[in-house]
């Protein structure tokens, strides 16, 4: 389901009363089982608050209370965090029965009384409970994730909480729940959503197996399950306590554990979270501590936390640094106006109305399928818009909230398309590792060191006789950063090899692509130009198929599309 832009935007609002909280996720002890002391805490929070490309990462979440191989000690989490000046989202464990949330209330008590304001100042709020519905659904039951709690028992230990803090430093503090969003999504949970002050929602599309779920998938699996859990939190803010994309693991359908792609999931949902400043917990900083857990979501690997650089850059784009808008997240769409599209990688203004079309394919290049259309106007210019939803088949047309009124248009590009020209008609990104792990046709094309882009022609039997020159366009840049097609998040070249002949979608789909042959190269990529790779007797009338290497280092992720020309195209002479 989709909401409306007011319903992010009041989300947004109320998630805080300034600047969000930024903070990562810490457990109690390490993966030997041994209890992290005041000198760990201490350790891994100034590590946190000294990230190269960051500022502001100054909060922890905290999933108990209690010291871990204690019974009720108060977790030496909390003396850190007065030493270093680190707010707290306070965690209660709720998984484990009466006697044990006695036990965690004993400490919050105990905290309070030892260490006075200067814990209390610190509490931005206080979690009762972390996935404890979860683990009692089927899904949780089938993946052995130990004993939860029913809704009736949460909200008992929550009205336990409020009373505990009655008339202390802490009356008044939120108190909220965390889990995964599937479960807010269930009205059997109703009764917690109304019993507490937030909603923490704990999302990670990697684990999204039976969704479509690369990275690139997993901005709008996330954006998807964050809507669906405002639209069912009552009014109530929604804090993201839990996300993350893996460093290292299993592939899990199509979603590949690297650190190039925890560092598109960070640029894409992190950035993103933080431009709409949302109370937002990252996991994790470290999680290779004494041990090597599978899959490791650490951004920082072992080693000293305080001189080891981060796996993968954490700064964010200029442009998601700045924004002062609320946005609505929704399926990847172009637009056409007055000559030019672009990709606004499923963020989208307020708001026309947009009814599905029987038009298929428009100007978009990819997939043919079904589009939705509509009419709009910019500075004089009356246009259509075509908005493709990501998904190659869409069940529905949803509608989208768009504005074109603050997308500037690009200057004219002197190199585009003339004459006649062929545009790819399936584009495939593929795993170069395994070939055999395709992630599926697609209208954005991937380039890096793990990952490489089939594009597929279908060639017109007219062109008999004539010559196709295959070209690689680049467009101007794009003065709207956050919302331009093309993002190169690593400067280089790229390399174009041909394809076995009569390559068909499903041997590339099946990993069979056969030989490559080597047809030209790219040293360079730059903004505002065209690159010729080679020119070759038309193949009138056959399918033919040519990968797209990375060279030099490029990274590099864009959106197909002919106005102005960005992507691989052939063009027909003579």
């Amino acid at each position: 389901m989709r909401v409306n832009s007011s319903l992010l935007a009041s989300t947004a609002l109320l998630s805080t009363a300034s600047a969000a909280l930024k903070g990562f996720n810490y457990g109690a002890q390490f993966n030997n089982d041994a209890a992290k002391t005041l000198v760990d805490f201490q350790y891994e929070f100034n590590a946190a608050k000294q990230l190269p490309g960051t500022d502001g990462w100054t909060s922890a979440r905290l999933y108990t209370m209690i010291q871990h191989g204690t019974a009720n000690t108060v977790i030496e989490a909390i003396e850190a965090a007065i030493n270093t000046n680190t707010t707290l989202l306070l965690g209660m464990w709720c998984s484990a029965g009466q006697d044990v949330v006695n036990n965690e209330i004993a400490a919050l008590k105990s905290a309070i009384a030892q260490y006075g304001t200067a814990f209390t100042d610190l509490v931005v709020g206080i979690s009762v409970g972390s996935e404890d519905l979860y683990r009692v659904t089927p899904t949780g039951i089938e993946n052995k994730s130990g004993a939860g709690a029913q809704p009736n028992e949460l909200v008992n230990y929550i009205q336990q909480t409020r009373a505990a803090i009655s008339g202390t430093a802490l009356q008044g503090t939120p108190i909220g729940h965390v889990d995964t969003w599937t479960v807010y999504t269930n009205s059997s949970n109703n009764a917690v959503i109304s019993a507490v002050d937030f909603i923490g929602m704990d999302a990670y599309p990697y684990f999204q197996t039976t969704m479509a779920n690369s990275v690139e998938g997993s901005t709008q699996l996330f954006f998807d399950a964050y809507e669906q859990t405002a639209a069912a939190a009552q009014g109530k803010p929604v804090w993201v306590t839990e996300t993350g994309w893996p460093v290292s693991g299993e592939t899990l359908n199509q979603a590949v554990p690297s650190a190039d792609n925890a560092r598109i999931y960070w640029e894409d949902v992190t950035c993103q979270l933080v431009k709409d400043n949302v109370n937002l917990f990252y996991y994790i900083l470290q999680d290779v501590q004494m041990g090597n857990p599978v899959p490791s979501f650490g951004i920082k690997p072992a080693g000293d936390l305080l001189q080891v650089q981060p796996l993968f850059d954490l700064s964010c784009p200029a442009s998601a640094k700045s924004s002062t808008h609320s946005l609505v997240h929704s399926s990847t769409w172009a637009i056409q106006s007055c000559g030019w599209n672009a990709r606004a990688n499923g963020h989208a203004k307020t708001s026309t109305t947009v009814s599905p079309s029987a038009t298929t394919g428009g100007s978009m290049i990819g997939i043919s399928t079904s589009t939705v259309s509509l009419s709009t106007s910019k500075r004089g210019c009356s246009t259509d818009a075509v908005i493709a939803p990501n998904s190659p088949t869409p069940t529905e047309a949803s509608a989208v909230a768009l504005s074109l009124e603050d997308l500037p248009i690009p200057s004219t590009d002197p190199t585009g398309l003339q004459g006649a020209f062929e545009a790819p008609h399936f584009i495939i990104p593929i795993d170069k590792a395994n070939p055999k792990n395709v992630m599926g046709n697609s209208y954005l094309a991937q380039l890096s060191t793990t990952i490489s882009t089939v594009f597929i022609f279908d060639v017109h039997p007219e062109h008999q006789g004539k010559t196709c020159s295959l070209a690689f366009y680049m467009p101007p840049p794009f003065p709207f950063t956050d919302l331009a097609p093309v993002k190169i998040r690593s400067p280089g070249g790229i390399s174009v090899s041909r394809l076995g002949s009569q390559t068909a979608l499903a041997d590339v789909s099946g990993g069979g692509v056969g030989t490559l042959s080597t047809v030209g190269s790219v040293s360079s990529i730059q903004a505002g130009s065209q690159y010729n790779v080679v020119s070759l007797p038309c193949e009138a009338g056959q399918r033919v198929a040519y990968q797209v290497d990375s060279s030099g280092g490029l990274s590099m992720d864009f959106f197909q599309m002919t106005s102005p020309p960005l992507g691989l195209f052939m063009s027909v002479l003579g």
